[in-house]
């Protein structure tokens, strides 16, 4: 036990003060139950003692029913001259308070009448010493007053007893309680140990690292269940912060490449060249590394939750024919018609500007990748409370097992890298579904491809976090 408390490091640690909360508290219930004990045998006790009492007490009622005061005077003299035989003590005195019969002098001060059984110290005739009696007192019609009592002649001895063995429980009470304590202070140290090497391992770069659990659902299975789940994010986000790493770093060699051999060309050709075809290409490779950069930054921005502190609401039909009107004469020029079906309305709560843009790349990708169907078609309903944005065509489509690459950061398949861009389209597409609380999927339109945006319509973000 001295081992154990010194595992505490003192009574100032969380595992100290744990204790002595434990403690305190099995003390707090242990003291009214002690309590309860005592007086409620306490209570028995007097009640034996008044049941034979009753029956005396009723024999004089009886005399005085039959015989009068006079029939009483001689029932109390009857029972006086047997008092040290039978432990009583009796009296009854006039209006005056003078006595009339009994065994004690005066009427005891303090004692009124009526009065129910109530311990009282009485002096009896012919005693050397007061003795604790149980009492009851009666007012008789004339005046007369009558007390009657008998001896509590053990009640000391039973309390000392009960005493004794409260205090006995009381004091075993202690050591079990603290006991009990650092039993308990010991299973949850042990829980919260295992959740440090957990976090330890993980911050030592063990990412894949998770604590047991043993499906009990209480509150400890449920934190590691939350603190698994929070692994899992994290190893994700780490995950996709390489891979964006690799990528960017492929992504940008190329036009950074580029543009190296455009001012070294630049520099070889001399004074006289015309440097504006090679400012030209320079610009076209910087806004397409821009552009890579700026997608990028928003889909982190989405991914962590920036932006939802921007919501309003609007109304999605009318982004969607907006979009619709301004992609036609861009769908002309291809060849391909678009079909725009929305109802009247349909609002939520979001960000107008990152829908409009996930829409639009939806829309970009389909008369890209989609132009051989010669039809897009874009749809907005509601079911079950939530919103369905799909931009659909009739082309070549995904293949089921590719579609999950289709949606990675700088994704791309074999027949789309012959198209220029940066694989960030879908990628943030998901992402700013998911700052909305919905999701993306790719589905087949049979033929063709199917991109369809659901969103919640009751989505309450909370609050995001500073950018």
């Amino acid at each position: 036990m001295r081992r154990a408390l010194a595992r505490l490091q003192g009574w100032r640690s969380t595992s100290g003060r744990f204790v002595l909360l434990h403690l305190a508290l099995s003390l707090a219930c242990t003291l009214p139950i002690l309590l309860f004990v005592y007086l409620q045998i306490d209570r028995v006790l007097i009640d034996d003692f008044a049941r034979p009492l009753e029956f005396r007490q009723s024999n004089l009622e009886k005399h005085l029913a039959e015989g009068g005061l006079r029939g009483l005077k001689i029932a109390v003299d009857s029972r006086a001259a047997r008092a040290h035989r039978d432990q009583t003590a009796i009296l009854l005195v006039d209006p005056q308070g003078r006595k009339v019969a009994g065994n004690l002098r005066v009427w005891p001060q303090g004692l009124k009448a009526p009065q129910d059984w109530t311990p009282a110290s009485l002096h009896r005739e012919g005693e050397p010493a007061p003795e604790e009696f149980l009492v009851r007192t009666t007012r008789l019609s004339s005046g007369h007053r009558l007390l009657l009592g008998g001896l509590l002649d053990n009640r000391a001895d039973v309390h000392r007893a009960l005493l004794l063995a409260l205090a006995a429980a009381f004091a075993l009470a202690v050591p079990v309680g603290l006991l009990g304590s650092l039993a308990i202070v010991r299973e949850m140290n042990r829980m919260v140990a295992a959740i440090t090497r957990v976090a330890a391992d993980v911050g030592a770069g063990d990412l894949r690292r998770r604590a047991e659990t043993d499906g009990s659902s209480d509150p400890v299975d449920r934190l590691k269940i939350s603190l698994n789940a929070m692994l899992d994010r994290i190893e994700a986000l780490v995950g996709e912060h390489r891979v964006l790493t690799d990528a960017l770093a492929h992504d940008l060699r190329s036009p950074l490449t580029r543009i190296h051999i455009q001012v070294a060309r630049g520099q070889e050709a001399g004074a006289g060249a015309d440097p504006t075809p090679r400012f030209q290409a320079i610009g076209q490779e910087v806004e397409y590394v821009l552009h890579i950069l700026e997608g990028a930054l928003e889909i982190s921005r989405a991914e962590a939750g920036i932006g939802r502190g921007s919501f309003e609401r609007l109304d999605l039909a009318t982004m969607l024919r907006d979009l619709g009107e301004i992609y036609e004469p861009v769908a002309r020029s291809a060849g391909v018609t678009i079909a725009v079906e929305a109802p009247a309305r349909l609002e939520l709560s979001g960000d107008r500007a990152l829908l409009a843009r996930a829409l639009a790349n939806l829309l970009d990708n389909a008369l890209k990748y989609g132009a051989s169907g010669g039809h897009v078609s874009l749809q907005a309903l509601s079911a079950e409370n939530e919103a369905h944005l799909c931009v659909a065509d009739r082309a070549a489509g995904i293949p089921v097992d590719r579609r999950a690459e289709a949606l990675r950061k700088f994704g791309r398949l074999d027949s789309a890298r012959s198209t220029p861009g940066s694989g960030l389209g879908l990628t943030l597409v998901k992402a700013v579904a998911s700052l909305h609380g919905g999701r993306l999927e790719l589905e087949d339109n049979h033929p063709g491809l199917r991109a369809r945006l659901t969103l919640p319509l009751g989505f309450q973000p909370s609050p995001s976090p500073s950018s």
